[in-house]
């Protein structure tokens, strides 16, 4: 598995080395950042269920990780972000417009390795995750500097930003690997509340973590005007909310002073530790969609992967 990876790594490399230095300098940087490579490595271990052939595999795997890089690209130009993994992003180094483009060739050079696996279902699982991301993107705009958001709409927006493509990422495994709809099924649901988990826990390192850790500034989702649910946990506290709400106003900008002090209240609070909680509860129940397939190496590795995404340190 590990060497299939890292096949896959190495022709992700090449063929960016090998596009226009317009896109691919950029790129190249943002992979030489790293990553963890997620969701190659849950199409891989999806198909490990069933027929197994990397050489229709591997573009798969490919374009659920170009994807997810050109969604960040974007991300980036979106949210005005000036670091991503500790360098500066593609915006902050090209400007909004070039990085845009360079995003939408990446895009579409997804959809080139998806059509390379000769199935239109992966073409169409993998065009329904952009669609579902990109609606979400346009609603969690929308929210913005609207700090008194709930639980049920931070759940929904973040199914769309991470989960959707967590789910998909599955989906195609089974389906180039012929799994029955039962295990297909189970496996698209363990990749939603994976996806739902991981960001969860992603959220709470944005208030607990460190720079040096998460390789971009603490405090970013708030500083950007978004309430995520270690904020939306400490509300919980009407103690604590009162202290927030002197400072947190719908429709209003946060000063640099003011972020960090909100960070400071959520941390104080306890609320990230519960929100982790959260996150351990949605791991949890993926661990469970587990038991539709067989007991083995692939099994323990998708269990291990839902501890992995509560405990990791980016």
């Amino acid at each position: 598995m590990v060497a299939d990876l890292a096949t896959v790594e190495a022709a992700l490399r090449d063929g960016i080395r090998h596009d226009p230095d317009e896109v691919g300098v950029p790129m190249t940087d943002l992979f030489a950042a790293g990553g963890k490579r997620v969701r190659p490595a849950l199409v891989l271990l999806s198909a490990r269920l069933g027929q197994y052939d990397l050489d229709q595999l591997t573009p798969a795997a490919m374009a659920v990780e170009l994807t997810h890089a050109a969604t960040l690209v974007h991300d980036d130009v979106i949210d005005r972000s000036s670091v991503r993994r500790g360098r500066p992003t593609v915006a902050a180094s090209l400007g909004d417009e070039p990085a845009i483009v360079v995003g939408d060739f990446y895009f579409a050079k997804a959809y080139e390795h998806a059509a390379r696996t000769n199935s239109t279902e992966v073409v169409a699982i993998l065009a329904r995750a952009v669609m579902e991301i990109c609606a979400g993107e346009v609603r969690q705009q929308a929210i913005r500097y609207r700090y008194s958001t709930g639980v049920d709409e931070y759940m929904q927006r973040i199914e769309a930003k991470t989960a959707t493509l967590l789910a998909a990422c599955c989906d195609i495994g089974a389906v180039l690997a012929g799994l029955p709809p039962g295990q297909r099924s189970a496996l698209h649901e363990y990749g939603r509340m994976l996806g739902l988990a991981f960001q969860i826990a992603d959220d709470v390192l944005d208030y607990l973590g460190s720079e040096g850790e998460i390789g971009k500034p603490i405090g970013k989702d708030v500083t950007e005007g978004f309430a995520t649910l270690p904020l939306m946990v400490a509300m919980e506290d009407e103690s604590v909310a009162g202290r927030l709400r002197s400072v947190l106003q719908d429709g209003r900008e946060l000063t640099a002073q003011e972020a960090p002090a909100v960070v400071e209240i959520v941390r104080e609070s306890g609320a990230p530790q519960r929100a982790l909680e959260r996150a351990q509860e949605y791991a949890a129940a993926a661990s469970l969609q587990l038991r539709a397939v067989a007991a083995g190496p692939v099994r323990g590795a998708l269990a291990a992967l839902t501890e992995y995404v509560v405990s990791r340190k980016l």
